[in-house]
């Protein structure tokens, strides 16, 4: 990056240009430090070509900037260099209280169901009002309706609806159990560990540890498939005959069997975080329907996907790109058995349709994630649709 003058015309001066300068003053205007550094930074890098700029071409391309992504009362202040000192406290029911962060609070409507453009719109409105009505404090209650009054507005009253059944269901602590399926290389893991630090859940369980367990407790003699990968498990199941739609298939049979024994420490793992009233994501190839339907509780909340990458070179892509050795030497054996696990996807794939469980082809993270977030919502609110009218009426009159 070349180094970048600053030229003062008037006073006839050439200063470097300073991003740390930038960010305190778009920080007095209002802006919060993770806006004003990102803003700051988005500049530079606009002028990574340019040797020289003048302060008023600067201002220029600040202000338009500004006046794009940002309250128009950030814009106000910037332009008059008026100095915004204070920032909003957002002062739970407890007593305890944080300072309004424009970043969580998208976070939080993204995890509502809601698309992001619009999650950025109703976050500068929200924003915007606060500086405006110079709000240096403001309870729980109050933004929570402010905000579902303006998600109606830019929004809709499904997406508004929405957003309070999700506070709603956050303040009675009632469980969040998410189930994640899919066969090897279809990016459990990873989506859990997004959806896990998007949702704020601490805990997370695979089934492949689960099954290591058990496999220090269970001989192979006696549970010869639990020993097995999920797509060689059926190795261990005699043939009977030709296949047929009620004969017996060796490869989902085998993982059937497999995913039986799984499924005890499972329940366990899942019983206990119901007990003690924590949200868990559990995610493995062994995620069956069997097991959501023995734990449906009207206390909480299960929510069951199944991820699938839908093209063959892509999943082969996924196992080619695992990068170190053990990871190498895994890959190579799921490309060796690639048929099989192609062939197991489809079984469980038709086994999550028919149990009308949601199928999510995972192509983009970020995408998958919020499809799963808006899973999770759309179950909240079928669940407790029965609310909505008491909880309008009650953050109407907040």
């Amino acid at each position: 990056m070349s180094k970048l003058l600053v030229v003062d015309e008037e006073k006839e001066t050439k200063v470097p240009f300073l991003r740390g300068m930038l960010i305190k003053s778009l920080q007095r205007s209002g802006l919060e430090f993770v806006d004003a550094y990102k803003l700051a930074s988005e500049i530079r890098e606009d002028l990574d070509d340019v040797e020289s700029i003048t302060t008023d071409e600067l201002r220029d391309r600040i202000v338009e900037t500004l006046g794009e992504d940002y309250p128009d009362i950030v814009l106000s202040r910037y332009q008059k260099e008026v100095i915004y000192t204070e920032s909003t406290e957002v002062v739970y029911e407890d007593g305890s209280g944080e300072p309004f962060s424009r970043g969580v609070f998208v976070k939080r409507l993204i995890n509502c169901g809601i698309p992001q453009n619009q999650c950025n719109a109703i976050t500068r409105e929200v924003h915007s009002q606060l500086i405006r009505e110079k709000t240096r404090k403001i309870p729980i209650t109050k933004l929570i309706a402010l905000t579902y009054q303006v998600t109606k507005d830019k929004s809709s009253q499904k997406y508004a609806d929405h957003y309070l059944i999700w506070c709603d269901f956050q303040r009675q602590n009632i469980p969040l159990l998410i189930l994640i399926g899919g066969v090897p290389g279809s990016g459990k893991s990873t989506v859990a560990t997004e959806l896990a630090n998007r949702l704020s859940i601490v805990r997370t369980q695979s089934t492949d540890m689960l099954r290591e367990v058990m496999r220090a407790l269970i001989p192979k003699r006696l549970s010869p498939s639990l020993h097995q990968s999920s797509f060689n498990a059926g190795t261990t199941v005699s043939k009977m005959g030709p296949k047929g739609p009620d004969k017996i298939d060796p490869l989902f049979d085998g993982f059937q069997m497999q995913s039986d024994m799984v499924a005890v420490a499972c329940e366990a793992v899942l019983s206990r975080a119901i007990n003690e009233r924590v949200s868990m994501i559990l995610e493995g190839v062994h995620m069956r329907p069997g097991l959501y339907q023995k734990l449906r509780k009207k206390d909480v909340i299960m929510v069951p996907v199944v991820l699938a990458v839908l093209q063959q070179k892509r999943l082969k892509h996924n196992y080619k790109g695992r990068s170190d050795k053990a990871e190498k030497r895994a890959a190579q054996r799921y490309l060796d058995n690639f048929d099989k696990i192609w062939q197991l996807q489809t079984a469980i794939l038709s086994d999550a349709d028919a149990a009308d469980i949601e199928i999510i082809d995972n192509d983009l993270l970020d995408e998958t994630v919020s499809e799963v977030c808006r899973t999770v919502t759309e179950t909240i609110a079928t669940t407790y649709k029965g609310r909505i009218k008491a909880l309008r009426a009650e953050y109407y009159q907040a």
